[in-house]
């Protein structure tokens, strides 16, 4: 299996007043092992900033390490379905769905998979499959009042998509309300929005987990005859999480996985959304017979905030390596390059040692540059063995930032979840 990927990485400025009392981040997460599975992902790039930026509020206002989250004591508040913990002080009246609501159209089907309204905004992150795509919905309070509100984002393959749809400003939307899909008369889906409510702390919201200066949380709860599992996480701001599951993750042996007590594996869904790392996971419930699940995170996939420069003369020969041995180090990982090889007229190869070891707790595995490049894996390491991109004709020197580089970071986090305290009717 050769992983060979092209890679375009957007610089995408995040206008100033967009903030939930949060710090908000954006990054599009893993492209290669997306284009690796052959799913093609389209984003609408007019308005993407503010769904990108809100989808990505994972508690990254507290982030440091157990012990100092346990001091600060800050009230907290998840929104099932918009991967969004709010963290602050003094805790605001908000509104949430608790569970999604799927509605049939045309054929296909349609899921408002969540939604958050406060004093400053409302946020409604919906999912399709094999249904026309929403760009713009509206909204009727018990008043009767209507706002429209449009898509700011989206993401979609052939039979399936996802968007999600901002308002900023206050809008008077909570307990029961309508949601309008299409024009003349449009599909109408009722919805009841509840008061959030509000935590101490984390293990207050669900079993929690601990390895390699990592806490995950398992919000889990019963929809329908499914059981849905939301993943929240602590750890240090210098990184973050990238994957949980597997499905796009670096090791398709270490996958997220649930079990009951006599063994039986569940298969593992989750609704498409525009939020990085995938964190609602549904699965199946069996007989009354079982009385215990137990979730396994073997590892997860972590991206650094860290850059790194280097510089080296270009080969003059096509076809001819040449041994280099420059160092450079990315988030206190060493990284050797260790040969070069122009292998056209206008295209270099980059060859990597990453000092990758299957048996430490965290290793280095991929990083990115700032040019659009190939990357070649190790097939069984899944770790980076060389990079390929365009040279200028006539250079003799290339220079590189190399960034976001791409930790793995083992286990395992292990959670008992008890069917009469989650699942039960």
């Amino acid at each position: 299996m050769s992983n060979n990927i092209r890679q375009d990485i957007d610089t995408i400025e995040i206008p100033p007043q967009l903030h939930l009392r949060s710090q908000m981040g954006i990054r599009q997460a893993k492209a290669e092992q997306e284009e690796a599975k052959h799913r093609v992902i389209r984003w609408s790039r007019r308005k993407t900033v503010v769904a990108l930026v809100l989808a990505f509020i994972l508690i990254t206002t507290t982030i440091f390490n157990t012990q100092v989250i346990a001091a600060i004591q800050k009230a907290l508040q998840y929104f099932p379905g918009t991967g969004m913990v709010i963290e602050e002080e003094v805790p605001q009246e908000r509104y949430g769905l608790e569970k999604p609501v799927t509605t049939q159209i045309d054929g296909g089907t349609v899921v408002i998979t969540g939604m958050l309204v406060d004093e400053k905004m409302t946020y409604i992150t919906m999912s399709g499959t094999n249904s026309k795509r929403v760009q713009s919905i509206k909204i009727i309070n018990e008043q009767g009042i209507e706002f429209s509100l449009e898509s700011s984002g989206g993401t979609w393959t052939s039979d399936k998509w996802a968007r999600d749809y901002w308002y900023q400003g206050k809008l008077d939307i909570k307990g029961h309300v309508q949601v309008i899909i299409g024009e003349n008369p449009g599909t109408v889906i009722p919805l009841t929005l509840t008061k959030a409510e509000t935590f101490n702390s984390y293990q207050d919201m669900g079993e929690t987990s601990t390895a390699n200066g990592v806490t995950i949380t398992a919000i889990a709860n019963r929809v329908g005859e499914r059981a849905r599992i939301s993943l929240v996480s602590q750890h240090s701001k210098e990184f973050r999480i990238s994957d949980y599951d597997g499905m796009y993750g670096v090791h398709e042996d270490k996958k997220l996985n649930m079990k009951d007590e006599t063994g039986k594996v569940y298969e593992l869904e989750h609704y498409m959304g525009l939020s990085s790392p995938a964190s609602e996971f549904y699965f199946d419930l069996s007989g009354n017979d079982v009385k215990t699940y137990s979730l396994t995170i073997p590892e997860i996939n972590v991206t650094y905030d860290d850059t790194a420069k280097i510089s080296f003369n270009i080969p003059s020969q096509v076809g001819i390596p040449v041994v280099d041995n420059k160092t450079f180090e990315i988030a206190g990982f060493p990284v050797k390059i260790t040969k070069l090889e122009r292998v056209e007229n206008n295209r270099l190869r980059v060859y990597a040692d990453l000092n990758y070891n299957e048996n430490s707790s965290k290793a280095l595995h991929n990083f990115k540059i700032n040019a659009s490049h190939m990357a070649k894996l190790d097939e069984r390491t899944m770790s980076l063995e060389y990079l390929e991109f365009d040279i200028e004709p006539g250079n003799k020197v290339v220079k590189l930032t190399i960034s976001d580089p791409e930790v793995v970071i083992r286990g395992s986090w292990k959670f008992e979840l008890p069917v009469s305290k989650y699942f039960n009717q």
